[in-house]
């Protein structure tokens, strides 16, 4: 079988297709056909060695979709999601590959709703929005969260996710043709930060001066600062991400006298104990037609380098998937 091997991280990276054996089926996990897998900002970081040590050579991908082919747990044929938790792609074997072995708990049934493309983005990024929402702070019906990067995967995922909870999302991006999609996504209010000035004013004036209840922040640098103004008095900022800087400035005046919050948020801090039953609810919600992922681009086997070219352009619509 194929697989796309990371044979050295660095900026750039030494990455090859090989020919690797076909996994043999062994007690506890399920053999899958895989058929797409998302190419996204942690195998990006990894392969360019942005944060800890890689264990190279590796396989990349830590999620996607298939189909079974063979399985205790599972009817042959079925067609699945992957969740790879901190382990696949990122100390062991992952996903980019065309058939991989993997934990029957690892797996959930793809509901009828999605294509393999679309299931293959459901768990790492709905994940992090959901339990963001929902563990990091805990956001209620009716109340306001303000988001960044809000057409990105993940920013695409908290607009959905927090409209499924009944919340009032707000979304910011960088461009009207940005602003055009969020609002198709289901973005109650969007703001294009390439036309409006103050971020802070505008969103006090969508909350009838109030401004936002949370704050969810998936891009990091200059951003924080801008949706840290404008939160409501005692207001959270969520941070989860940094892909326009992993450092920013805040107004201290600003959080102590209106008693804002920052905390942050990584989904790979969480326990399978916690992860698992959220999958079920995620699958749920997928399945009532609430969360629909978005796919920007789906490249080919072959050319993975150009599904990573568009993810750091930063010009994506959505999640980038690879057809494995």
């Amino acid at each position: 079988m194929k697989a796309i091997v990371l044979n050295r991280p660095g900026n750039p990276p030494e990455m090859v297709i090989e020919d690797r054996p076909r996994p043999v089926i062994k007690p506890g996990y399920s053999l899958v056909r895989m058929r797409a897998a998302t190419i996204n900002q942690l195998s990006n970081f990894l392969r360019t060695a942005s944060f800890g040590n890689v264990p190279a050579p590796l396989v990349l991908g830590n999620e996607g979709a298939g189909v079974i082919e063979e399985s205790r747990a599972f009817a042959a044929g079925a067609k699945v999601a992957i969740y790879g938790g901190k382990d696949l792609g990122i100390v062991e074997d992952g996903l980019f590959q065309e058939w991989v072995l993997v934990e029957d708990r690892r797996l959930f049934p793809l509901p009828e709703t999605l294509t393999l493309d679309e299931g293959a983005t459901l768990s790492v990024n709905y994940l992090t929005a959901y339990r963001a929402l929902t563990k990091a702070v805990q956001v209620e019906a009716g109340q306001t969260v303000a988001i960044s990067g809000a057409t990105g995967s993940v920013g695409n995922a908290l607009v959905q996710t927090a409209k499924a909870l009944g919340a009032r999302p707000i979304a910011l991006v960088s461009s009207s043709e940005k602003a055009r999609r969020a609002e198709a996504a289901g973005a109650s209010d969007v703001i294009d930060l390439s036309a409006v000035k103050d971020v802070a004013a505008k969103v006090r004036d969508l909350t009838g001066g109030k401004g936002a209840d949370f704050a969810f922040d998936p891009v990091g640098g200059p951003l924080i600062n801008l949706l840290l103004r404008s939160l409501a008095r005692r207001g959270t900022l969520v941070s989860i991400g940094f892909t326009a800087g992993m450092e920013a400035t805040i107004d201290v005046a600003d959080l102590l006298s209106h008693e804002k919050h920052i905390v942050g948020y990584s989904l790979h801090g969480e326990t399978d104990e916690d992860i698992y039953p959220a999958l079920r609810v995620l699958a749920d919600l997928a399945g009532q037609g609430k969360l629909k992922p978005i796919i920007d681009t789906a490249v080919e086997f072959a050319d993975f380098e150009a599904g990573y070219e568009r993810l750091t352009s930063r010009k994506a619509v959505g999640s980038i998937v690879i057809h494995l």
